[in-house]
């Protein structure tokens, strides 16, 4: 749901002062050196960096509580470049009134020191909207997992362990839900051993809750006008996680995403394809629409797409794709079905207007967009640590090395011996290319109605795509689904004024599609084992299944027409299962992922 962005005070003297929780967010003058001596100094981030670099590797994983201004993230981030560490940076905060954009733009104005660093923030910096955000900064080696929500709903849903804790809400007496009792053994089974915390409160409930938790905890001298403060850490051994060997079989959209986070992830990976390039199925579509996929409430798929679409368009901004366009989007109202689901959507209150906007004939996404996919594919297999081989084709899964194999092979997915049962749809699609006319040449933004249109590149527009439920085979152009494809698009859109001598061209393919239209990421489940599980013993609705399952194999397939916005952040999730790294969307929403649920569904259904 859309959130109530912060409201700031801005007093002569220029500190950002918070109206709803009566605080400041820094010291005035001093919020740079504040931040530096709280959260980094007494995290000893300084050595534990050095330490990394000197052992050739590794990863860190921060969690803050409160992200406010953004500062603690960016003082971080420029600390993690500048200690040459080979490894990746992850960092999670969560906040529950984000600032608005311009007020964000303002206070890191302060620093013109980060400008560098900010930049790539701000153009990223997601609307006042709930959800798991991530914010790729490639150069610094460093990704921003930015949780905009309630902390007591978000951090029962974040999955891994983190290294280092930032508790910087407003202080305890003005602004007690983020210091709730609750919260304090949450973030202990969040943290590994030789984890650590600080925060500038030395409040008596802080101190007595995290030991209670489990935390060896000490009151500290604290910054500036600051008395005292707090540090803590979490006993035991840490816990390393070492780079892995991972085999990718495709290479679509779906194996690139796949190989390209494994391989930031400091994982060696190679790409079996069986086609001569990239790209070469329906991810080789010259043009793809980033669109957000809703739904009428806060579900699974809503969750996973939302997160998806995002991820993608970061993805595209801070990777500098040339193809990416964020051209805005207009979806027709199509039928009277259509026109009041767009006015329940509206009248939600559910989402702000930077996200979506109402008019009288349809829904405006100003955040929508279009790209090349093939683009996309070829710069994310474009890694050090990623080697392609491209005409082989894989007929058994023994033959391949590797730590862990993930099959990314879209309808071919069902040619393995381990994954035969999976109930894979395959859909046609034909993409139609137009020559721009008088009247569309101009076209500015990607039109939706029962199909699409981006704008002209280079003259020519895509239009498309059909939707046909049919067997796999050997995709071939159909004049008659160009006759369709301009027929819907005239019957929505005649201003424009296509004929058929406008027709350039045109592209066909299969789309893996599954029923529940959600993807399959994760481990692959042994089908012959799970099959024996009586239906007594399964799980209820959204929880995880115990089971047997092929301990090296996973998958990351059936997107179906949704390839864009969510083949990017389901190779996140599959490389963060292979890793055991944070997982990248609620973990609520990863048993409606899993593989084994059609096979748990069959089960219910006497089907087994």
């Amino acid at each position: 749901m859309a959130l109530k962005p912060a409201r700031l005070q801005w007093p002569e003297e220029g500190t950002p002062q918070s109206a709803d929780f009566d605080d400041i967010y820094f010291q005035r003058g001093r919020g740079l050196e504040e931040s530096h001596y709280v959260f980094l100094e007494k995290n000893r981030l300084p050595g534990r960096f050095a330490a990394l670099r000197e052992s050739g590797g590794g990863r860190f994983r921060i969690c803050e509580l409160g992200f406010g201004t953004g500062l603690n993230f960016l003082l971080t981030a420029r600390l993690w470049q500048a200690s040459g560490a080979a490894g990746d940076l992850l960092y999670a905060g969560i906040e529950k009134h984000p600032l608005a954009q311009d007020d964000l733009r303002r206070v890191l104005s302060f620093w013109p020191e980060l400008q560098s660093y900010a930049a790539p923030l701000l153009a990223q910096y997601p609307p006042p909207l709930e959800g798991f955000y991530h914010l790729h900064f490639p150069a610094l080696r460093a990704r921003l997992m930015l949780c905009l929500g309630d902390v007591a709903d978000v951090l029962p849903e974040i999955a891994g362990k983190f290294d280092a804790w930032y508790l910087d809400g407003f202080a305890p007496a003005k602004n007690p839900a983020m210091w709730d009792e609750k919260l304090f053994p949450l973030v202990a089974a969040r943290t590994r051993g030789g984890g650590t915390l600080s925060t500038f409160s030395a409040a008596g409930a802080v101190r007595r809750g995290l030991g209670k938790a489990g935390f060896t905890v000490e009151k500290v001298t604290g910054f500036g006008a600051k008395r005292d403060m707090t540090v803590a850490r979490m006993e035991g051994a840490a816990e390393t996680a070492g780079a892995k060997s991972v085999t990718v079989i495709g290479a679509g959209l779906a194996g690139a995403s796949a190989a390209y986070a494994a391989a930031q992830k400091g994982c060696d990976v190679t790409v079996i394809e069986r086609r001569r390039d990239c790209a070469m199925e329906t991810s080789g579509n010259p043009a793809g629409v980033l669109y957000p996929k809703l739904t009428a409430d806060r579900s699974p798929m809503g969750a996973f797409f939302h997160g998806g679409f995002f991820f993608t368009r970061h993805l595209a901004i801070a990777l500098g794709l040339p193809s990416w366009q964020p051209s805005g989007l207009f979806q027709q109202d199509i039928d009277e079905e259509m026109s009041a689901w767009h006015e329940k959507l509206a009248a939600s209150g559910y989402w702000p207007e930077e996200f979506m906007r109402r008019t009288d004939k349809g829904m405006r996404f100003p955040l929508g967009g279009f790209l090349s996919p093939p683009e996309l594919c070829r710069r994310l297999l474009d890694h050090p640590k990623i080697r392609v081989v491209y005409g082989r084709a894989v007929a058994s899964l023994d033959d391949i090395d590797g730590d862990a194999l993930v099959i990314a092979a879209s309808c071919g997915t069902q040619n393995f011996t381990e994954t035969k049962w999976l109930p894979i749809v395959p859909v046609r699609g034909q993409m139609t290319f137009l020559r721009a006319t008088a009247q569309s040449k101009n076209l500015a933004e990607v039109l939706c109605h029962d199909g699409s249109l981006t704008p002209a590149a280079d003259g020519l527009h895509a239009a498309g795509a059909t939707f046909q439920r049919e067997d796999f085979a050997a995709p071939e152009e159909r004049a008659a689904d160009d006759a369709e494809n301009l027929a819907k698009l005239n019957g929505y859109f005649p201003q424009y004024g296509f004929t058929a001598e406008d027709i350039a061209g045109a592209r066909a393919g299969y789309r893996a599609a599954l029923p529940d239209h959600l993807p399959a990421l994760g481990l692959c489940p042994d089908y012959a084992a799970f099959s024996r599980l009586l239906p007594s013993r399964l799980p209820g609705r959204g929880k995880a299944a115990e089971g047997k399952f092929h301990e090296r194999l996973y998958l990351a397939t059936g997107f179906g027409g949704q390839g864009l916005s969510g083949a990017p952040l389901g190779g996140e999730i599959v490389a963060s299962l292979i890793d055991g790294d944070i997982l990248p969307v609620p973990q609520s929403v990863m048993p409606y992922l899993a593989p084994e649920r059609f096979i748990l569904r069959d089960i219910k259904r006497g089907k087994i």
